[in-house]
């Protein structure tokens, strides 16, 4: 269960922790020195976050201190990088000058792993995660979040049109169990969609009061999924559509998307 969302905004240019999925408590809050956060995510143990104004990947330790731990340039990679993710071996990360998706070795080595063009499905990228399987991102220009397989395939395995409720989405993650938390910039709002992606929005939070231009998302328990897939014990990785007979559905194992073990028919 999360307990944690973090969270990032460019008005104020800070990195933000809120209580649950979603309260109104904001537990802590750090200015890192100007850096204009976009997109970050968290490790376990430090902060991963994309720096616009040195064009950096910069890891703050903690949740949050003041300390930073290090950082890359990757100017001659993308000069306008919006998101990064963590897959407990290297950073996922997003920018907007080529639309391309990036895979950076570590924490972080200057080696750049591989990437995807995005520009078919999305000419505004924004936000970028890992699942454990496949990689969430969005863009603006579609109001789309969208399910690309692995790191990285040509494959688009789903996306889903958000337009009705943000016309802005900027950071997308996972849960580690069957949401997809977001956020978006028109409204100034976090949001829990249902499954990889179902129409259901769960809930949402206004946090316009805190930040006007929020940006990037993560969640607590995202890592400890991801960790538990690589080891093969599956995490709480749903079927794609979620539910099955009302009710969810998880499995200590991968599973195969649409496809249900006996099992998973236990747990009805």
């Amino acid at each position: 269960m999360t307990t944690e969302t973090f969270w990032c905004g460019a008005q104020d240019n800070r990195l933000y922790l809120t209580s649950g999925e979603f309260t109104s408590t904001l537990r802590d809050s750090q200015l890192p020195g100007g850096l204009c956060p976009r997109g970050l995510a968290w490790d376990g143990t430090d902060t991963l976050f994309a720096g616009l104004t040195d064009i950096k990947l910069m890891l703050q330790s903690g949740k949050f201190s003041v300390t930073l731990k290090t950082s890359v340039d990757i100017s001659a990679i993308d000069t306008a990088p919006v998101d990064i993710s963590w897959d407990n071996t290297n950073s996922p990360w997003i920018g907007n000058t080529d639309k391309r998706g990036y895979l950076q070795s570590g924490k972080f080595s200057v080696t750049l792993k591989t990437s995807f063009d995005a520009n078919a499905f999305d000419t505004q990228t924004r936000g970028i995660s890992w699942d454990g399987t496949n990689t969430p991102w969005s863009g603006v220009t579609a109001d789309k979040l969208y399910l690309q397989s692995g790191q990285f395939s040509v494959t688009m395995k789903t996306s889903r049109e958000v337009g009705a409720i943000e016309t802005l989405p900027h950071g997308v993650s996972w849960d580690g169990s069957v949401n997809t938390p977001w956020i978006g910039a028109t409204d100034d709002k976090l949001y829990l969609q249902s499954g990889q992606f179902l129409s259901t929005l769960k809930t949402s939070e206004d946090v316009g009061t805190i930040e006007a231009i929020p940006t990037g998302i993560d969640s607590d328990t995202r890592l400890t999924a991801v960790v538990a897939v690589a080891a093969g014990r599956g995490g709480l990785h749903p079927i794609m559509h979620g539910m099955i007979g009302g009710k969810g559905i998880s499995s200590l194992h991968p599973i195969t998307d649409g496809y249900i073990t006996e099992s998973d028919r236990a747990q009805l």
